[in-house]
């Protein structure tokens, strides 16, 4: 009952203030009800279809929704979804849908989450939390339990789908501006413009500046800012019976987020304080270090290029998608020992790469008892990792101390889906799709007697099965559902890499999406049993071994996941989300790298000590989790106006397998997070004012923990309360 005081009062307080207002003014215009219980249509199986027809389990997150709620990164839409948690840690995005996810990414190892933006899959996340910076956002949907037939490889977990809006044949614009506490400045703008009849281009840009939060005490500096500036474009034709979008993209980022790691112990367990006692202040602060630190802000370039064609051939759509993302980031360093001895400091000096992708889709509409899909896929991803050792402020990144890692993946699959109407309201769904993977990696460590040229081939195969009954306002289905993971060689290595072998999923789930009320309540819910084999379990492990993954784990995972839209009345919307889960690792009797502090030596590794994991929870899996969010529309006299709150709760979660050792330092306990928004409009609601406040109850939360042999503990500090005003205008 605690937990829920903090949401009381800030959901009390917004409508009590809301209804207070009403009741001053004179009525104004009923707010549009249709626009909030209008249908939400969605591309979760590949085709345009009502969200509430679509046997997954799937968060669909509108423009109008992101900008009421206040949403700024995508790791935000977490917040709404049941089920998932997203985080971000020096620089990472780490997407978790019940219980899977990594804690970073490597050029042969990805993330179980598939992130596809405007049709490109992602295969480095490192910039994917920065696209809703570019503001104009179409839709965000998030599909829950893997999605291998339609999604394919690394979709084992789910698959978030980021759509940017498409020019329309109308003149329009929008330019926003925010400003707020710790130096926060941001400025967007967007204009779509009618070229013609059939031919339209949409652009938009932004700058994003955030000052720094954590105080450096050794540099006398501030760590964490952001300076970004994004680009898109778009031009649309349509002629006749196709649809073609050619867009392109571009982003900037720099920023020293990797630097924001805080000793966590001044004990035995520290290093450095034990070299040099007294070295380390006891009364640093919860946003205070004493890091050292050489390496340049981190630089990260990112391009993208689109081109979807869709062809309207009468009895089937025929959709191509080539896309080509290309990311280098600079410097992306640290400081390893988290105080002012410079034990080991290390950079980042070029890590990157490319990626190339081709799509085929053919979606039929027979208008018949009988549909089906089919497509060919093909991707071909180019990485590389370069780190080096830095000792002085003067050395340069191109040092020889340090490895070289490179990858190369090329991969092609096929898939068939059919779907058929035993009755009017009974659909059968049957599919596969088949992957062939062809992965390589090449290796040398500068003054380390290696080097390695590993190839290595994946084949899989991925069926789904789905029997749905769908009546209009209640669709109850089942469906069992196989999911791959391709393996592959982790890199940032100082010793030549294991080989990781695939991991596979079997999942079955059954669901109920119900319509009520015209529309005004919204009730879906889901219960999932999957069984995950040779999971990747993934650690960070010494400084000699750099990040460690094995294979040799399972996973058993169950649980329940509800999510709610109520309009009580026009104008007035809540929204609602619960999941539980007991996800347990069965069996894990595999090495994986942890730390162990014994007394009188400090922190140790203690790999031939912890053998069995079996039964213990994976990293970034709650076992409860909530949200519960409130829009208000109203008038003001002549005027509108919105006011909006969102809070969330998760209960304790590991960052890393076993928590990290018998310290258990690598464990957090319960979180709740609660934010603000609301605007106010003057007639025409060609602009808006309005405010926000993050972390309303400015609670000191982490957004990671971590031991690390021989150095000790350290954390990363999570954004304190932050808010200001933003400002629209739109044409």
């Amino acid at each position: 009952m605690r937990k829920l005081g903090p949401i009381a009062i800030a959901l009390g307080g917004l409508l009590a203030s809301a209804s207070y207002a009403q009741a001053q003014s004179d009525p104004a215009p009923a707010a549009d009800a249709n626009a909030e219980t209008a249908d939400i249509v969605v591309t979760a199986q590949r085709r345009s279809e009502r969200l509430q027809d679509t046997p997954i389990a799937v968060t669909a997150v509108t423009a109008d929704t992101v900008q009421k709620l206040g949403l700024s990164k995508i790791s935000d839409i977490a917040s709404v979804t049941p089920g998932a948690n997203f985080t971000v840690s020096a620089g990472f995005f780490s997407p978790n849908i019940r219980g899977l996810g990594v804690a970073f990414t490597a050029a042969g190892l990805e993330s179980p989450v598939a992130i596809y933006e405007d049709g490109a899959y992602l295969t480095n996340t490192i910039t994917a939390n920065e696209f809703l910076d570019n503001f104009d956002i179409g839709s965000i949907q998030v599909l829950r339990g893997p999605q291998g037939t339609l999604y394919g490889r690394n979709a084992s977990a789910g698959v978030i789908i980021i759509n940017s809006a498409d020019p329309t044949d109308k003149l329009e614009g929008r330019v926003r501006g925010e400003v707020g506490n710790l130096d926060r400045q941001q400025l967007n703008a967007m204009i779509n413009l009618p070229l013609g009849e059939d031919l339209a281009l949409r652009v938009s840009g932004g700058y994003k500046h955030n000052g720094g939060f954590i105080r450096n005490l050794t540099t006398n500096s501030k760590n964490g800012w952001e300076k970004n500036y994004s680009a898109r474009a778009k031009l649309r034709w349509t002629p006749g019976a196709a649809d073609i979008v050619l867009g392109g993209e571009y982003y900037d980022l720099r920023n020293t987020v990797t630097r924001t790691g805080t000793l966590g112990r001044n004990d035995e367990t520290c290093l450095g304080c034990v070299i040099a006692p007294g070295v380390v202040s006891p009364t640093l602060g919860f946003y205070e270090q004493q890091n050292e630190s050489y390496a340049p802000p981190a630089h990260t370039k990112f391009y993208g290029a689109t081109l979807k064609m869709t062809f309207d051939l009468d009895s089937f759509l025929l959709t191509s998608t080539t896309t080509y993302r290309r990311q280098k980031t600079l410097h992306n360093g640290g400081d390893t020992d988290m105080t002012p001895l410079p034990l080991f400091e290390y950079v980042g000096a070029d890590v990157g790469g490319k990626t190339f992708s081709q799509d085929f889709v053919v979606a039929s509409q027979l208008g018949g008892r009988f549909e089906y899909l089919f497509g060919l896929s093909y991707l071909r991803d180019k990485r590389h990792f370069r780190a080096a050792f830095i000792t002085s402020p003067t050395q340069d990144d191109s040092t020889t101390d340090g490895f070289l890692n490179s990858g190369d993946t090329s991969s092609y699959a096929a898939f068939l889906e059919g779907y058929y109407n035993l009755t009017d309201q009974v659909k059968v769904t049957l599919g596969g799709r088949y992957t062939y993977d062809e992965r390589g990696m090449r290796g040398s460590a500068y003054g380390f007697p290696w080097g390695v040229d590993l190839r290595a081939t994946q084949r899989a195969f991925t069926p789904r099965f789905v029997l749905a009954w769908d009546n209009g306002p209640t669709n109850v289905y089942y469906s069992f559902t196989r999911g791959f993971k391709a393996g592959g060689f982790p890199d940032s290595q100082l010793s030549p890499p294991a080989v990781v072998r695939p991991e596979k999923i079997a999942s079955h789930e059954i669901g109920i999406k119900q319509s009520m009320l015209d529309n005004r309540l919204r009730l879906n819910a889901a219960a999932f049993y999957f069984k995950n084999k040779g999971l990747q379990a993934q650690t960070i492990r010494d400084v000699t071994q750099g990040g460690s993954v094995t294979s040799s784990a399972n996973l058993e995972n169950y649980g329940i996941e509800v999510e709610a839209q109520i309009i009580p009345m026009d104008g007035l919307n809540f929204g609602l989300t619960g999941a539980w889960q007991h996800p347990r690792y069965k069996p894990f009797d595999g090495v994986i790298g942890l730390a162990c502090f014994v007394p009188g030596a400090g922190l140790v590794n203690c790999d031939p000590l912890v053998t069995n994991l079996t039964g213990t929870p994976p990293p970034q899996a709650p076992t409860w989790a909530g949200s519960f969010s409130a829009n208000y529309d109203f008038a003001v006299g002549s005027w509108t106006a919105s006011l909006s709150s969102l809070a969330t709760y998760r209960s304790g979660i590991n960052y890393q397998p076993g928590a990290g050792g018998n310290l258990r330092y690598d464990r957090d306990g319960g979180l709740f997070l609660a934010n603000a928004s609301g605007y106010v409009s003057p007639p025409g609601m060609n602009l808006r004012v309005g405010f926000f406040v993050n972390n309303l109850f400015d609670n000191k939360y982490v957004t990671r923990r971590q031991t690390l042999v021989p150095f000790g503990t350290s954390y990363n500090a999570g954004l304190p309360r932050t808010y200001g005003l933003r400002m629209e205008y739109a044409f």
